[in-house]
């Protein structure tokens, strides 16, 4: 007889007792998009939308902006109660827009975060609006996009991250293996978490962001932060390698 190997999962139950689901972040490797935003000295770049807690990508210009003292979890993260700290330094501040005439979708803007490698149990992708100080009265905070996510299975080749005051133009979410996870809109306030974005557990590489849309007409456009999650074992859970 052939031995069989795999993973057993045991959950131990308590009676009466719920358990959380429990979450940590996921750090990327990458980000690219259809404008690198400002001007690295006065930050705003694409990859400062992403300086909340990956240390990777900091720079002696490059801050973190997320305020995460409320999170008391131990060995996982909450990013549910995290708040940004409102600095135009901790935001992407895109220098342009794609004409939703001449563009795929009719989209605005974009950008793609790399996490490396398939990571399983995706659970949510927080943002956080940015501030309205800091965004023309708020007409350039982004409204309304699309969530997509792929294993990089026949996508078209990303571009290089753009640099400052740089842009690569349009990117096509139909191709290869990008699947649309769904639509949300930004809200306007900063400071606590805008939006959860439920990701449904899927296994991924890529997260695409498809901006359709700002407050009102301008040529900029900003989102302040965002966090990617996983999903862990309910507490109780036994893992056993055979």
């Amino acid at each position: 007889m052939r031995a069989l190997k795999g993973i057993l999962v045991v959950v131990c139950l308590v009676a009466g007792q719920t358990f959380a689901a429990q979450e940590v972040v996921v750090h990327p490797v990458g980000v690219t998009g259809h404008d690198g935003g400002n001007w690295t000295d006065y930050r705003g770049h694409l990859t400062d939308m992403l300086n909340g807690t990956d240390v990777g990508f900091l720079t002696p210009d490059h801050l973190p902006g997320m305020n995460t003292s409320a999170d008391t979890s131990e060995g996982t993260n909450n990013p549910a109660v995290w708040t940004w700290s409102g600095d135009y330094q901790n935001t992407w501040h895109a220098n342009s827009l794609l004409a939703s005439t001449n563009s795929l979708n009719g989209k605005i803007g974009w950008a793609v975060i790399d996490l490396g490698t398939v990571v399983d149990g995706l659970a949510n992708l927080y943002m956080w609006a940015s501030s309205i100080a800091q965004t023309d009265s708020g007409k350039e905070q982004v409204r309304n996009y699309n969530l997509y996510y792929s294993s990089g299975v026949g996508i078209d080749t990303l571009p290089a991250m753009p640099k400052s005051k740089s842009t690569t133009g349009d990117y096509d979410f139909s191709s290869g293996d990008w699947t649309l996870i769904g639509s949300n809109t930004l809200g306007s306030v900063h400071g606590a978490v805008s939006n959860t974005n439920l990701l449904g557990g899927v296994s991924a590489r890529y997260i695409g962001i498809e901006v359709m849309s700002i407050a009102a007409v301008d040529t900029r456009m900003a989102i302040a932060q965002v966090e990617i999650t996983r999903a862990l074992p309910p507490s109780g859970t036994i893992v056993v390698i055979k």
